[in-house]
């Protein structure tokens, strides 16, 4: 059972270098992990991996103190529309750049837009988020929209799509930040926001067990 376990926990940490097959990020300015020179070595590891899995491998792991999940939240001036969502089991699909990506574990998701008298600021919005995650230990993993044909091939299976906290894959640019965690209770995190509000999704995998 142990060896399993532990066989596992290598397959889900084992493909998550999140690029878009179809184009590149729409800033310059802040780029994924392993880009441009790792490209062929990447794709060469992904052809020996299982393709439902997570690679953090090349990620270092975060010994921070996080608060207690969903572990980041919003700034004072930013508020959840509607009450998010949370689950202690669910299921999420994340972008990568193999396609969207199945996680399991504990979630919250939610629309998110400025407190009363304030205008919404979407690159406030992205700042606050990447402070306080890059600051946890986080890596940006992806930053691309998703096409429309892989929403698709996913569709009967996400069906979760359309509740608090949905992100608009194909019209937004979504970023997904994770944090790798020594006990195996990684995080991820998906944001997406537009002029108006944003939307964030937050996962994280049970410890592993010992």
């Amino acid at each position: 059972m142990k060896s399993k376990t532990v066989l596992i926990s290598i397959i889900l940490t084992s493909l998550f270098f999140a690029f878009n097959k179809s184009g590149k990020a729409d800033t310059i300015h802040e780029k994924p992990i392993f880009q441009a020179d790792t490209a062929s070595a990447a794709q060469e590891t992904v052809r020996n991996l299982v393709p439902d899995s997570i690679d953090l491998s090349k990620l270092p792991f975060s010994e921070k103190e996080l608060a207690a999940f969903p572990v980041f939240s919003p700034p004072s001036d930013i508020v959840p529309l509607n009450k998010p969502l949370t689950r202690d089991f669910d299921r999420l699909f994340f972008p990568t750049r193999e396609g969207m990506i199945p996680l399991e574990g504990k979630v919250y998701k939610a629309f998110l837009t400025s407190v009363t008298g304030k205008e919404w600021s979407l690159p406030y919005f992205e700042k606050s988020y990447k402070d306080v995650i890059t600051a946890a230990g986080g890596i940006l993993l992806y930053q691309a929209k998703v096409p429309q044909k892989e929403l698709d091939r996913i569709k009967d299976e996400a069906t979760y799509f359309g509740e608090e906290g949905s992100i608009d894959y194909t019209n937004n640019v979504v970023k997904v930040y994770a944090v790798r965690r020594k006990e195996g209770d990684h995080l991820f995190v998906q944001l997406s926001g537009y002029s108006a509000g944003g939307s964030i999704q937050i996962l994280q995998l049970p410890k592993t067990e010992k």
